[in-house]
Parts: structure tokens; sequence; C-alpha cells
């Protein structure tokens, strides 16, 4: 089944989206789904442009299509070849918007061939080195939820997913869509996990996740959908090795695809062995005027926006966006100040009280986990105190004696 043309995918984005209003199935067109917008003859898919990718089938004995002007986003050609059916009196625009990336593995035996294939000697080595200092360092674990999973759990994973994604975007200084939708993500996974339909890898070190990945599921496709990681584990890429552990999931249940979705990221040109393009279908009556005037609106719309995100413009957005959200909140790990150096004193009894791992604050343990990446060993070897007369920490660890001073 693929994920977003199954019942929940509808029900849900429908309630959140489009508030429950009638859903209209044409016979012409199949299996998309369609909302009538406010606009005369205007028709859009149901979840818009919040879907890893669309396909569709166009059937010539049908003439439902009739006075009508149907807006399609985000279809993906390598799926199946959509609207390359040609009709007389059915018309098909397509306009390029975003450069998908994926990494087909069907041609594969297992993930060390694709491995050994896909990266140099030096690029594999730095991978294993980072996930072999991971593991040394924290006790981790590779987690997935698949098919079974109790609400609570869920809920908790997934306050843990909004949490870590509001800390790395505000720490980026840039807008999430995300965290703007997480309720409708928060509804959305929960039956389509527990039907089959999407699926949640995570690493979690002592238990506590440190990476999330929600990804959905067709029969032979992951779509990689939301992902984050939790940046006081910056230096060990998680990202990298969060993909490296969906791809020997997807070898492991017979998937021929790992699908990265729209937007050009690092770890998506590292990854990726195939590139295509997310476009706009535009389906109309070529018999009515009115169709074929609002078909030339809608194009010159869309080419205007791809223009804007040529010259960045959306990006500014973002960050403008961020900024007037932002404009009266305190970003108190950005205004932090702090000093560190080499601690070459004593310890005295008197001055030091020993402070536990769990209840430092986020800078602290990423100076730590940074320490521990340059000399690798159990982060239980850590011993921090802090000075009760000047307010200072020290990092106490097998070759490691650090300080550190908050400036106010």
């Amino acid at each position: 089944m693929y994920p977003f043309f199954t019942q929940d995918f509808i029900k849900i984005w429908s309630s959140f989206f489009a508030q429950n209003k009638a859903c209209f199935k044409f016979n012409f067109i199949t299996p998309i789904q369609f909302i009538k917008t406010k606009i005369p003859f205007l028709y859009f898919n149901i979840g818009r442009n919040i879907t890893n990718g669309l396909y569709y089938e166009l059937h010539n004995k049908f003439i439902d299509y009739k006075k009508k002007v149907l807006l399609i986003y985000d279809v993906i050609s390598y799926q199946r070849e959509s609207g390359n059916t040609i009709f007389d009196k059915v018309g098909v625009k397509k306009i390029s918007q975003y450069r998908g990336y994926l990494t087909r593995i069907d041609k594969y035996s297992s993930f060390d061939d694709f491995f050994l294939d896909h990266y140099s000697s030096s690029s594999r080595m730095k991978i294993r080195k980072n996930e072999r200092k991971l593991k040394t360092n924290f006790r981790i674990k590779y987690n997935v939820v698949h098919k079974q999973i109790d609400r609570t759990d869920y809920d908790n994973i997934m306050d843990k997913l909004f949490e870590l994604i509001e800390e790395r975007f505000t720490d980026l200084k840039l807008d999430n869509d995300i965290v703007n939708k997480k309720e409708y993500y928060r509804e959305l996974f929960f039956p389509m996990i527990k039907n089959g339909t999407a699926i949640i890898h995570f690493i979690c070190n002592n238990n506590i996740p440190i990476a999330i990945s929600l990804s959905f599921l067709s029969n032979d496709t992951l779509f990689y959908a939301v992902n984050t990681f939790d940046t006081a584990y910056r230096r060990y890429n998680l990202g990298h090795l969060s993909i490296m552990n969906i791809l020997k999931w997807c070898f492991e249940n017979d998937k021929k695809v790992l699908d990265y979705s729209k937007g050009t990221y690092e770890y998506k040109l590292r990854w990726a062995n195939e590139t295509y393009c997310f476009e706009n279908h535009i389906i109309y009556d070529k018999s009515s005027l009115k169709c074929k005037m609002l078909t030339l609106w809608i194009i010159y719309y869309f080419k205007f926006k791809q223009f804007l995100r040529v010259k960045n413009i959306n990006e500014t957005y973002v960050k403008f966006k961020f900024l007037i959200a932002n404009l009266f909140s305190k970003n108190k790990r950005a205004n932090e100040k702090y000093e560190l150096k080499d601690f070459n004193d004593d310890i005295e009894d008197d001055d030091y009280d020993i402070i536990g791992l769990d209840t430092l604050n986020d800078t602290i343990k990423s100076f730590i986990n940074d320490l521990l990446y340059s000399k690798p060993q159990p982060i239980t070897n850590v011993t921090v105190y802090w000075n009760k007369n000047t307010e200072v920490y020290v990092l106490i660890a097998n070759g490691i004696s650090k300080q550190i001073t908050f400036k106010h």
C-alpha cells in the first residue's frame, strides 16, 4: 500500500488542513483524491505539498474531467510514470519544483556490498570510526518501532523528537515547519506505524533518544520524512549513522529504495546514488477556455516561486519568520559566554562538589561529548566538579583535565 493513499493519511490530513471538507474521486484519474477550492473549477490533491511524492494514472474512457483543473503537488516519476498518456481533451502541464535524492539498493546483495561500492576506503573508515567512538563513549542502542507500540511510549518519543528539532533549529536561527505542524505529525504517525506504513528508527544513549528518524513505507520504498539529532553529539555525525542504520534495515526487509525526498543537504549528497525531480502537475479540460486560463495563471505562479528559490529568497523568508517568532524570546544557549582551558590545580574537597552527569546543562554536556570524541573512553570515567567559591566547573577523566568558567 502506498502510504499517502491510505485512509489513515487521508482522514488525518483532511481533519488538520481541509476542515474535514468532502474528498472528491474522479474516474478519469486514480488513485489520488482531491479537495475543491474556493476558486471555480480548481481542485488540489489531498496531502497538498506535505507528502513525500505522488503518482497517478489517467483513464480516457471517462468524461468527468470536464470543467475541472486539478493541481497535483510533488509528483515523482521514478515511482511510476504520471501524466504521459495523451488525451485529445485533457491537458497535462508539468512544472519542475525541487530536486529529490534517493539511494537505489536493489542492485546490491547487502549493505556491505553497497558501502564498499559507494564510498572510498577513507570515507568508510571515517564513518566506522565515528560509530566506534560513539559506542565506546556511551551506552548506545539502535531501536526500531514498527507495527507495535504503546501510545504512552510513542508520545514520549514524539515529545523528544520535537524537543530536539526545536533546539537544533533555534541554534541555526531558522524557522521549522515540522514544529509548526507537530500535532499533525503526532496524530498521523501513530496509526500509520500500527498499520505498517510508517516506522521510527532511533539511536539511544542510556535509553534516551539522541537521534530520531520518522519514515513512511510502501511495498518497496522507505520515504525518509522527519529526522533530527541531539546537537550535543554533533561531532559523531549522528545523521550519517542514522542513515547507515536505516539502510541496513532496508536490506534486511527487502526494500529497493531509500528516498530522502526534496531538498539539497550534505548527507543526501553523500548517501544518494540517484536524483530525480519533484513536479507539480496541472490536469485540465482543454475544451474549456476558463480552465485553460486558470492553468496558465497557475503555471506563472509556480514559475515565479521557482525564480524566488533560485534567488534564495525562500531562505531569507525562513530566517525572517524565525526572527519575528522569537523577537521577544531569550535564547539562553545562544547568549552564553564561557571560557574553556586546561585545569592544572589540585581538587580541594572543601571547595568542590561532585555534580551528577544527568544534572548538567546542555553546554557542559556538549563539552564533555567533544572531549570524549578526542579521548575516547566510557563517559562513566568522567567526573565533574563544581567550585562553590569561583563557580568554575572542572572536568576530569583519563587524559582530560579541563575547567569551564561561565561569564555573567
